[in-house]
């Protein structure tokens, strides 16, 4: 999806460069304005808008929402957020394995020792 919108937006923008190259000025811009042109020609006439002017409106729509949209696909605003500290515990092993043939390092009370006797339960004296 994200690489279709990709492609989409590409071809809008280059269609939307071709479309503004190709319109012709209108009325000398903010020139006419400055040396005596009225106020009508600096901020355009609302005569009948032609097929490039109505191109551009809609590639400039369509640019925007492209622009948007993969700015939120980007940006992972859709996807569930999980803080460093959950990360790190799914990271870290349930129990560290150990090799065969070895003793895990606390023995538990009640097993026998490396030595040959039997570890005491926790909270006794021997």
């Amino acid at each position: 999806m994200y690489n279709f919108l990709l492609v989409l937006h590409l071809l809008v923008c280059f269609a939307l460069i071709a479309v503004v190259l190709v319109q012709s000025g209108k009325g000398g811009g903010l020139t006419g304005g400055a040396f005596g042109g009225s106020a009508q020609t600096v901020f355009g006439g609302r005569g009948a808008t032609d097929f490039i002017t109505r191109a551009t409106m809609v590639l400039g729509v369509a640019f925007f929402l492209t622009s948007l949209v993969l700015s939120l696909m980007s940006s992972g605003l859709g996807q569930r957020s999980r803080s460093l500290i959950q990360d790190e515990a799914r990271r870290a092993p349930a129990a560290a394995p150990t090799a065969p043939g070895t003793q895990p390092a606390t023995p538990s009370p009640g097993t026998p020792s490396p030595s040959g006797g039997a570890n005491p339960p926790a909270g006794s004296n021997p």
